[in-house]
């Protein structure tokens, strides 16, 4: 009897480092990845795209106002659709992506970006009181011609404990603590995304801060962790106007588009042609959107229940185009429990956002302001996958 049980243990304990083995060789090493998109190269891209485009419309309006003066006017107004339709394809999709997999887009040089739309509002004018001439920082401000930034600590007893999960979280009490990231952007450019090692794919991480650094950035928070075990292989993936993957999903899809809007997709409502042609900059694929279409916090998401526990969390608000806001609650300490998701989503009504998304939490939630970390973690700064980076005007920066 005692050899049965001590060959099951050891049969248990065979099964699940074998298990281990499988899971560290396809989530933590490092797999063949795309290297990402130079920055300043997509955006000479997207210049000579908008200028083909403006071209092929007033090509295609030359050649239907000829026709139309002629005899031939349903030829005039054919050629004219048709120059403008075929500029407009070539401008709009460098290549098709339907059915093709990451290794055909790295082997074939397939990356292709979305159609750059602008807003037509100057936001240098729009929010001329929050920028300044020259750069004026302090350790919670920073404002330049080009960024308004303003940081706000804030704490309070919520008097509610978390009971979930086995009790588990009981021991972090009551108090919440989180700092608040308000920001004005002259250019939608100013906001970006890298990944780690900038490559994407799974296995690359990093710290926020040495990426931060890479990027030159002025404030910096985790992302949305595309390549956890849970994304590897979930959603539509866009870091600066560039499409790296483009996959079902069962969650929602947060996008900020290049004109500064921002939309959050259900699963049902993801069609990757549409996001080309809208507009898309930025997409992130973690969840739950916090907000309806009114503003109004909700009181249930689309995720699982872990989710819906107190964490340490890192989340977006968008108020306009050209204003937003980075949230980064501390959790999982004496200090603060974390939040529930309710409680997030109240807050982000209260600060009046239209929208507000949950990026990825607990241990990889973290904060980096003028090159020091801004917010007070549960654990050593970890590495992560992916970051939101705001910088100062047209610095080159980092790459994706």
């Amino acid at each position: 009897m005692k050899k049965r049980i001590l060959w099951l243990a050891l049969d248990t304990i065979a099964a699940a480092l074998i298990l281990l083995a499988v899971w560290i060789v396809d989530y933590k090493l490092p797999q063949k990845g795309i290297r990402a998109a130079a920055f300043e190269e997509t955006l000479e891209a997207a210049d000579a795209r908008e200028s083909s485009s403006a071209d092929a419309n007033v090509g295609g309006s030359t050649a239907a106002n000829a026709g139309a003066g002629g005899a031939g006017t349903d030829n005039g107004a054919e050629a004219g659709a048709n120059a403008g339709a075929g500029n407009g394809v070539e401008a709009g999709a460098d290549v098709g992506i339907d059915g093709a997999t990451e290794e055909q887009w790295e082997q074939q040089g397939m990356l292709q970006s979305t159609n750059v739309v602008r807003d037509t509002q100057d936001w240098h004018q729009k929010f001329a009181d929050k920028f300044t001439d020259t750069v004026v920082a302090t350790d919670t401000s920073y404002t330049s011609p080009d960024l308004s930034i303003q940081l706000t600590y804030n704490q309070y007893d919520t008097g509610k404990l978390d009971k979930s999960g086995s009790g588990k979280h009981e021991k972090y009490g009551t108090q919440i603590s989180y700092v608040l990231a308000d920001i004005y952007v002259g250019d939608i450019t100013c906001l970006r995304t890298a990944f780690a090692q900038d490559t994407y794919g799974v296995g690359y991480s990093e710290k926020l801060s040495g990426m931060s650094d890479r990027m030159k950035a002025v404030l910096a928070v985790n992302g949305d962790s595309y390549s956890n075990n849970r994304h590897r292989n979930n959603g539509t993936i866009i870091r600066n106007g560039v499409i790296y993957r483009s996959q079902a999903t069962d969650a929602e899809t947060c996008v900020l588009n290049w004109d500064g809007t921002m939309d959050i997709y259900t699963p049902d409502q993801m069609d990757i042609q549409k996001l080309i042609e809208r507009g898309a900059y930025q997409s992130w694929v973690f969840g739950p959107s916090l907000l309806d279409e009114n503003g109004k916090a909700k009181d249930s998401f689309l995720t699982w229940d872990y989710i819906r526990q107190s964490h340490p969390r890192t989340a977006i608000g968008y108020y306009e185009p050209g204003h937003y806001c980075l949230l980064l609650v501390d959790g999982r300490q004496k200090a603060s429990r974390g939040m529930f998701l309710d409680e997030m989503a109240q807050l982000f009504e209260e600060l009046g956002c239209k929208a507000a998304y949950n990026l990825d939490g607990g241990h990889c939630s973290f904060m980096n302001f003028q090159g020091q970390t801004a917010n007070h973690p549960y654990k050593p700064e970890h590495t992560v996958s992916d970051g939101i980076f705001i910088v100062a005007g047209n610095d080159p920066g980092g790459q994706a």
